[in-house]
Formats: C-alpha cells, sequence, structure tokens
C-alpha cells in the first residue's frame, strides 16, 4: 500500500507538470516530451516568431521529495569543465543529476567566476557588481533556493565592514581584482597565492592567529596589523593565518583616507553579512540581468545596449510565483535552425512560457543543457551549442533526483522477426532500457532479466527463443523476478499462402534469384529464417542455391520449386538457348554456331568474357583453328621453313603442321602471321581442309575464272558453305572475320 501511494504521489506530480508544459507549449512546437525523474520534465520546442528558434527547457519541481536544485563547480573552484562532464562526475546513487545548464559568467582567459557565489552560506567567490548599465550585471542579483527549498530570484546586498581605529566602514569586495578607488579584502581562498594587485595602492597584512579559509555570511575575521606594504608594493603570499587589506590610493601615513593613521600592531577586523533573505540559503549564485519579474518584462540592463540587442544563444533561470518550480532554459544560436533572441526578445518568450521570474545566465558559446537520457546515469548534451562544442564552463545548476534505485516499472524493447512466426524461426529480444519508478536505470545483463514461454512451445535461451510448434503462446520478461511486460506469440508450421517471384524466362548460362512471399491466414508476412526456405529444380535445366539463386545449365522448360514448414509452390520457367560470351546475345543469328565450335574446343573467347565477333582473323589464328578442327599431330612436324615463323613462334607448331598437311603455303618464304586472312584465302584452306571439289551454277561477278581462288570458292559453293553477299559478289579480298571463319567451319562440319 506504500508503494501504490507513492506512485500515485509521482504521477499527481507529472499531471501538474505536463499541465503546465501543455500551458506552455500552446505557441510553440513540441518536438519531445518526457521525464528525466520524477519531478523533472524535458521539453524541446521550436518556436517562431522573429526568428525559428531551438529551445530546450527543464521544468524541475520541488514539491517533489525526491528533487532539488544544486549548485556544481570544478575542483578548484577556479578551473572550468564542461557542464556534461561535471553533471555526470557530481551524478552518484541517492544524487543523481538528472539536468544540468551552464550558470555563472567567468573571466574565459583563467577561468575564475565574476559574480558572487556562495553555498551554505559559505562564500566561495565575492565576486563584483559591474558598473555601467550596459553590463550584464551591473545591479546585484542572484538566483538560488533558500533553506527552506524555496527557488529565489532577487536582489542581493552583499555587505563586507571593517572595524579599525574605532571605525566601521564597507569595503568593495573580496578575493577578486582591486579596480579604481576600491577596498578589497583577500583571504587565502582566493585562487592565486598572492593579490596580484595594481600598483596603485598600498596593502596591509594582517595575523590573524587561525585559519581564515571557508568564510561564511556572518563570520568576522580579526588580527593585528604585522606589515604595511609601501605605495606600489602587493603581496606576493596571503598569510594562511591570516588577510590582507588591499587599498588603491596612497599609504595610511600620508593620505586621509579611512585608514589614516593605521600602524603595525592596530586591531583589525572584518564582518561579512547578506542581507535576510538570503541567509542560511543553500546556494546562491550571482548572474544579470533580470529578464522578468512577477510575469512581467523587468531587464535590469539598458536594452539599447550590445550586450543586450545581440541575438546569441541564451541560457535562462526561471522561477514559478510559488517558487515551488525552477526552469532551466537554454537557446540556441548563431545557426541556420537556432538564429537565437535578444534580451528583449527572451523576456516575451519567457513570458509566453509562464515564467514569473527569470535571470539571465552566461550564454553565447557558453550556453549548454545536458540530461541525463534513459538508460544511462551519464549526462549528456541535448542542445547544440553555437561553437559547434561544448565549451568549458566555471559553475553549473544541477536538477537532481535523490529518489533511491527501486524495483523496476518500465521497460522498453525491440526484437527481431515480430509478426507471425514459422516452426523453427528465432527471434531475438534487445532490451534497450529497463527503469524504476523514478526513472533510474536498472542493469539489464543476463542476471537480471529472464524470460519465459506460457505455454512451453517457445525454447528460451537467454534473450532469444525458438519456436518449436504451431500454436499461440506468449514470452513474458522479468527483471529481478518482477513480470514487466509480455508479448504474445503465434506459430504456424506451414504459411496459408506461398509464392515465388522471379524471372519466368532465363537463358542459358545467366543466373536468376527467385524470392517467396509467404503469409499467414490474415493476409500478413509470416517471419522465418532464411535457411528455413528450401529450393529445388524440376526438369534438367539447371540448379538452384539455398538463397534462391537459380542457373541455367541446359535449354528447356521446367520449374522453380520452394517447400517453406509444410507448404511447397511451383514456378514455371524457361531456359532458353543462351550464349557463352557477353558480347554475344542470346537472340544472336549465329549464337549455335559459335556455341558449337566452343564447346569443342575449336575456338575460343578472350579472357573478359567476350568472343569479338566481328573482329578480323589473322592469318597465324587461321592456322591454329585449322589445325584444332582437323586435329592435327603437332609433336611431328617439319620445319616449314618460313622466314617469318621461326621455332620460338608461339603457334609455330600449329602453323607446320598445317602447312605440312598442304593446306596452306606462304609467299617469298614468308607465311606473314600477324596478315588479316583474306575470304579467298579462307576458301582455299578450308577446301583443302576438308578436300571439297564441284563447281556451282552460282559465279560470283568479283571471282573469275582466270582467279587463282576460282576453284576454292567454287568448291565452297558447289557444297553449300557459302553464297556470297548479294548482287553475286564474294568479295575475295575483305579480310575475313572470326564469325565468318567459324560460320564456314560450322557448316562444312555438319553438312
Amino acid at each position: 500500500m506504500k508503494r501504490n501511494k507513492k506512485l500515485i504521489s509521482i504521477v499527481l506530480m507529472f499531471i501538474l507538470v505536463l499541465t503546465q508544459a501543455n500551458l506552455a507549449s500552446a505557441f510553440q512546437t513540441t518536438n519531445e516530451q518526457y521525464p528525466l525523474s520524477s519531478g523533472v520534465m524535458y521539453n524541446n520546442y521550436t518556436y517562431k516568431n522573429s526568428y525559428t528558434n531551438s529551445i530546450n527547457h527543464l521544468s524541475v519541481n520541488l514539491n517533489d521529495s525526491y528533487t532539488n536544485v544544486t549548485l556544481g563547480m570544478p575542483d578548484p573552484f577556479s578551473s572550468r569543465i564542461r557542464t556534461t562532464v561535471l553533471a555526470t562526475r557530481n551524478s552518484v546513487e541517492g544524487n543523481r543529476v538528472v539536468g544540468a545548464i551552464n550558470a555563472a559568467f567567468f573571466n574565459m582567459s583563467e577561468g575564475y567566476p565574476l559574480f558572487l557565489i556562495a553555498e551554505n552560506d559559505r562564500i566561495i567567490n565575492g565576486g563584483t557588481v559591474s558598473n555601467g548599465s550596459d553590463q550584464y550585471m551591473n545591479v546585484p542579483t542572484a538566483f538560488g533556493v533558500k533553506q527552506n527549498g524555496e527557488a529565489i530570484i532577487d536582489y542581493f546586498d552583499f555587505d563586507i565592514n571593517v572595524t579599525t581605529n574605532g571605525q566601521t566602514f564597507e569595503i568593495d569586495g573580496m578575493n577578486r581584482q582591486r579596480n579604481s578607488k576600491e577596498v578589497i579584502v583577500f583571504t587565502p581562498d582566493f585562487y592565486k597565492s598572492g593579490t596580484g594587485s595594481n600598483a596603485y595602492g598600498y596593502e596591509i597584512i594582517v595575523d590573524a592567529g587561525q585559519s581564515t579559509r571557508n568564510i561564511s555570511f556572518g563570520d568576522t575575521i580579526s588580527g593585528k596589523v604585522t606589515q604595511i606594504l609601501p605605495y606600489g608594493q602587493s603581496v606576493s603570499e596571503i598569510p594562511e593565518n591570516g588577510f590582507v587589506i588591499s587599498v588603491q590610493g596612497g599609504s595610511p601615513l600620508n593620505t586621509p583616507d579611512k585608514f589614516a593613521g593605521l600602524t603595525v600592531g592596530a586591531d583589525v577586523s572584518v564582518s561579512f553579512s547578506v542581507d535576510q533573505k538570503w541567509q542560511n540559503a543553500q546556494f546562491i549564485a550571482a548572474s544579470g540581468p533580470m529578464l522578468v519579474r512577477n510575469g512581467e518584462r523587468y531587464i535590469t540592463m539598458n536594452t539599447s545596449s550590445s550586450r543586450a540587442t545581440a541575438v546569441t544563444s541564451r541560457t535562462v533561470v526561471g522561477i514559478s510565483k510559488d517558487k515551488k518550480t525552477v526552469h532551466f532554459i537554454t537557446v540556441d544560436g548563431k545557426q541556420s535552425s537556432s538564429k537565437g533572441m535578444n534580451m528583449i526578445q527572451l523576456a516575451d518568450y519567457l513570458i509566453k512560457l509562464g515564467v514569473d521570474t527569470a535571470l539571465n545566465l552566461d550564454g553565447g558559446g557558453s550556453t549548454t543543457m545536458g540530461i541525463r537520457k534513459y538508460g544511462s546515469n551519464n549526462v549528456v548534451l541535448a542542445n547544440r551549442p553555437s561553437d559547434g562544442s561544448e565549451r568549458a564552463v566555471n559553475a553549473i545548476l544541477q536538477a537532481v533526483s535523490t529518489a533511491p534505485t527501486s524495483e523496476a516499472e518500465t521497460i522498453k524493447f525491440t526484437r527481431t522477426n515480430t509478426g507471425t512466426m514459422l516452426v523453427g524461426t528465432t527471434s531475438t529480444i534487445n532490451v534497450q532500457y529497463v527503469l524504476d519508478a523514478y526513472y533510474n536505470p536498472l542493469p539489464i545483463t543476463n542476471g537480471e532479466m529472464s524470460f519465459k514461454s506460457e505455454n512451453g512451445t517457445l525454447n528460451v535461451s537467454g534473450f532469444s527463443f525458438t519456436t518449436t510448434q504451431a500454436g499461440n503462446d506468449r514470452i513474458y520478461m522479468s527483471h529481478n523476478g518482477k513480470v514487466l511486460q509480455s508479448f504474445p506469440v503465434k506459430t504456424v508450421d506451414a504459411p496459408t499462402t506461398l509464392t515465388i517471384s522471379g524471372s519466368t524466362s532465363v537463358n542459358e548460362n545467366q543466373t536468376a534469384t527467385y524470392t517467396i512471399k509467404a503469409l499467414d491466414d490474415e493476409g500478413k508476412n509470416i517471419v522465418y529464417n532464411d535457411n528455413q526456405v528450401k529450393w529445388s529444380v524440376e526438369g534438367d535445366i539447371g540448379t538452384i542455391t539455398g538463397t534462391g539463386q537459380f542457373t541455367a545449365k541446359k535449354a528447356g522448360t521446367g520449374a522453380i520449386v520452394a517447400t517453406l514448414g509444410t507448404k511447397s509452390a511451383s514456378f514455371p520457367i524457361t531456359v532458353k538457348a543462351g550464349s557463352m560470351f557477353k558480347d554475344i546475345p542470346a537472340d544472336y543469328s549465329y549464337n549455335k554456331e559459335i556455341k558449337y565450335l566452343v564447346e569443342n574446343k575449336y575456338i575460343t573467347g578472350y579472357g573478359d568474357g567476350t568472343f569479338r565477333p566481328n573482329q578480323t582473323l589473322s592469318r597465324a589464328h587461321g592456322a591454329v583453328i585449322i589445325s584444332r578442327v582437323l586435329g592435327l599431330d603437332t609433336t611431328k612436324i617439319k620445319d616449314p621453313g618460313f622466314k617469318d615463323v621461326t621455332a620460338s613462334h608461339q603457334y609455330y607448331k600449329e602453323i607446320a603442321a598445317v602447312q605440312n598437311a598442304g593446306i596452306i603455303s606462304g609467299s617469298n618464304g614468308n607465311f606473314n602471321p600477324n596478315g588479316n586472312l583474306t575470304r579467298a584465302q579462307m576458301a582455299k584452306i578450308i577446301a583443302k581442309a576438308f578436300d571439297l571439289k564441284g563447281t556451282s551454277n552460282i559465279q560470283f561477278k568479283d571471282v573469275p575464272k582466270t582467279a587463282w581462288e576460282y576453284e576454292f570458292v567454287q568448291a565452297l559453293a558447289a557444297n553449300n558453305i557459302t553464297t556470297g553477299y548479294g548482287g553475286g559478289l564474294f568479295k575475295p579480298n575483305e579480310p575475313i572475320t572470326r564469325m565468318h571463319y567459324g560460320l564456314f567451319l560450322y557448316r562444312v562440319l555438319n553438312n
């Protein structure tokens, strides 16, 4: 019952936060919205007014007993660190930083904060108040959380008073640079060993007899003057058990100021105080200007100044009227998707958002928001810094959840192979995160997570399960024994509908890929493992792999068959006579002839997979091909005596064998192996090789009876090996192509 009350309380708190967020986002587009903890809501908006801007917003509900806002600073405090790194470092069990923004203005070169910072009354940095209405904090304003847990944005009065020679008067600051006409007190907490003051003054060293570190509001430190440095000198080392009063001006012995007549041994005390509303505050972080007060525009700087009119990135802290909701807000700037805002635009936007009081924090390249994403305790960047990357800063504000890690409440997961599953199919569950009631991430290893089949038809192993039989079942997901969620699993032993897709026609020696579509009784896709599909081929037309890739081997008709579970489907296909070469299409006129010659190894293609049918044939290649066709013995040959075909020639043996057989001859002692083989020479080679005789009634105009090639051409024509060209021409002197040479050989071999 206690646990239910706790959850009801969380729900009621978020109803309040969500209501506020919905009212605030009516004038802008909400891109993301989700809780980071039981009291912190994250929103990302797109706001379009004068410009389009990307805005990140954290609503921190201080009414939630597990939620507060804290100050984060690096160690040492004068150094710098990235917002997300510091927030993650500060996030520990029972104190989880779920969101953070950059806070204090700081000196860019040295890193120390510029304005007042205090925590639990301890003064971390005395800071200054800037002069001039064009400055961000020319009016002393700050944000903090009071002792009672209320947020506060208001003016502050930080007083430092010195008492000496019977007089008490206020001085200008502590542990910071001394400016014109100022008196500054330095303690050992100053980030430098010495004061580093300029030469236009003098310094009084006081021994307190005890440590003067960790000064708090309400403290007084006292001691005796041990040394007064002459005009122009500064203290090189601040005493560990003392302090230094640094005065801009002459010396107390010759200048009529408040320290006139002060000598070594004199008593000096310094007291530190803050006005009552800030006394005992959990922390104070000074900044400026104030932007909104009591729900109305209230900008405490000159709105015409260059700093106020600059359109840039902005960081803001705001509070609600009841001081129990804190708003962290960043506006991205100097980007095409988000230009930024000036001070007036910023104040007006905050009023629309419903913020009662708001304070400007360090902006520009320092503007940063980090959030805790589900599944991790690390704080990661949520906005887009104008510099392109996150800048190291001096201080941050943190939205903290103190809720202890509790039992699991929420799980987010995905799984492979969703839908109706085939028996034997495996699915893997990918758990993205498990959260407790306060959105704290919980471990999701095999030890914490477990999965169970309701009916025992699913074989569970770690984060995976395999279906074993048809029917309906359910997987229950548990974290440390607590069931968080379940999902149904429908299993079938075969699809209701099984169809095959692919090409209905494939050329010989080509491949084609086939796929299946398997549907259940509702017409939805069946889930199965690829290796569960069994492929086969009907008819002696080719082969198919386990992945559905068919290779056509022989022309004919047949079918591709797919079997899934207990169901099979058949897909008829035709294998067309194809070509063996890339440049020979399946419908090529002489495809059959080329295939015959290649399969009998009379002629070959080229290494790049081409045949090059229209390429002219050399005399050497003509000799090689006819030697293969005739099966001539190239081991027992006589030297043909060709001067241009020596024994080292690549085709010496084939040329010699053909010459020895009386099929070819040369001219003037040469063979001319690289010369083109003419149609007339081809006619002689084929006629002699196959002892063709006869005279045809076809008389070619360009091959008269007196031509040396006449009898050979007539022999080819008489045996139906050639018909010549149109117009009664044979073209005896034209080079013969690879295709035509092969064609004549095919005809004579198959006549």
